[in-house]
């Protein structure tokens, strides 16, 4: 006789520790921006370089994230779209502007 298997999405959800999850979520990505923000100013990055730059550090914290929870995102987030795309705009433009007042802080006066 086969035991019923069980799905994480029928197991209860710790409310408290996702809410943790989610906002050490948002810590990271925000820093990972500044950091991207700070890197492309600082190096005088022009146009879709920067953006380019923004994109790759937004791959590696992705990858990041994915490594350190053995891929198995649904146990850490209610789904994979929350670990991996969340907050995608607002930290795009905490990058834009971080880089236009590091580019202009360095490179321009």
């Amino acid at each position: 006789m086969e035991e019923p298997k069980i799905e994480l999405d029928d197991l209860e959800v710790n409310q408290e520790r996702l809410k943790q999850n989610t906002i050490q979520l948002k810590n990271l990505r925000v820093y990972g921006s500044l950091n991207a923000g700070i890197i492309a100013g600082i190096l005088g990055m022009d146009g879709w370089i920067g953006i380019g730059i923004y994109v790759a550090i937004f791959l590696i914290v992705s990858a990041c994230l994915a490594i350190k929870m053995n891929f198995k995102v649904k146990e850490y987030f209610k789904s994979s779209y929350d670990a991996y795309y969340s907050g995608i705009g607002t930290d795009l433009l905490l990058f834009l502007m971080i880089w236009v007042i590091f580019h202009n802080l360095v490179n321009i006066l």
